[in-house]
C-alpha cells in the first residue's frame, strides 16, 4: 500500500524552504493517510555555511504502514555548494530497507560537463543481487529536495497565476521535469478546499512529479506556503483507493 515512500522525502526540501543563512535547522513531519490515520514520520537536518551545505533526512512508517511495507526505513542525503544564494546539488543519495532487502541510488552530477549519472544497489540478506549504473538523458541543478529549498527563489511572483517548468535530480528518470502552477480562480479555489485557508502573506501552488506516488495519477500536490516560505500543510491528490496524504509539519 505505502511501498512507495518517496513522496515523505520529496516534501522534506519544501518545509525548509527559506532560512538558509542558519548553520543547522532541524525538522519533524507527520504524515498521514486517508482513513489510516498517521502512518509516518520523518525527522531531517539542513547543515549550511557560507560554501557548502547537506540535508540528512530519515523516514520511517508507523502502525498498519509499517506492517503492510515490512518496516519500510528510509534515508535521504544531498549534499553539494551554494552558489548565488541556491543550494546546487552534487550528489544526492536515496537508502531504502524493508524486510531482508536494503538497497542505495546515488545519483552524481557533474556540473562542468552537465551529466548526471545514476547507480543502484540492492542486497538480499547482505548479499549484493544488483550494481547498475547509467548515465541520465537530463541535467539539473536541483534534487528532490533542494528544488523546494530553492523555489522561492526561482518563483518571484508568488501571488501571480503562472505556470512553471523545472527540472529535479530523483524525479522523472528520462527527463527530471517537475511543473509547478501559481492558481487563480476555481483552481485556486480547490486548492484552499484542500490545504485551508492561510494567513496572509501565504500563497499556494500545484506541483506535478510525474511520479506514480501512492497510486496517484501523476503525483500532484497541493501545497500552502507561508510568507516566511514555510509549507504549512501539503495534501497528495487523487488516490485510487483510501484518500489523500497529508504532510504536516510538527
Amino acid at each position: 500500500m505505502l511501498r512507495n515512500s518517496l513522496l515523505l522525502i520529496s516534501l522534506i526540501g519544501v518545509f525548509f524552504s527559506v532560512l538558509l543563512q542558519a548553520e543547522e535547522i532541524a525538522a519533524d513531519y507527520r504524515v498521514e493517510y486517508g482513513i489510516f490515520g498517521q502512518v509516518g514520520k520523518a525527522h531531517a537536518i539542513l547543515r549550511t555555511d557560507d560554501t557548502y551545505y547537506m540535508i540528512d533526512a530519515n523516514v520511517s512508517t508507523l502502525g498498519i504502514a509499517k506492517t503492510v511495507t515490512d518496516d519500510l526505513q528510509e534515508r535521504h542525503i544531498s549534499k553539494g555548494h551554494i552558489s548565488k544564494g541556491l543550494l546546487v546539488t552534487d550528489m544526492y543519495q536515496m537508502i531504502k530497507s524493508f524486510g531482508p532487502y536494503t538497497s542505495t541510488t546515488i545519483y552524481r552530477v557533474d556540473h562542468k560537463k552537465k551529466r548526471l549519472t545514476r547507480q543502484y544497489k540492492k542486497w538480499k540478506y547482505d548479499q549484493q543481487i544488483i550494481n547498475a549504473t547509467e548515465k541520465l538523458e537530463y541535467y539539473a541543478k536541483d534534487d528532490l529536495m533542494t528544488f523546494f529549498l530553492n523555489l522561492p527563489v526561482h518563483i518571484k511572483e508568488k501571488y501571480r497565476p503562472e505556470k512553471y517548468q523545472f527540472k529535479a535530480v530523483g524525479e522523472d528518470r528520462k527527463n527530471g521535469r517537475v511543473d509547478i502552477t501559481i492558481p487563480s480562480g476555481k483552481v485556486l479555489k480547490e486548492i484552499i478546499d484542500f490545504v485551508g485557508e492561510g494567513q496572509e502573506g501565504d500563497w499556494y501552488s500545484r506541483v506535478v512529479m510525474y511520479r506514480k506516488l501512492y497510486h496517484s495519477k501523476q503525483g500532484e500536490l497541493d501545497v500552502r506556503i507561508g510568507k516566511e516560505g514555510l509549507v504549512e500543510k501539503a495534501v497528495l491528490k487523487d488516490l485510487i483507493f483510501f484518500g489523500d496524504v497529508r504532510i504536516i509539519k510538527q
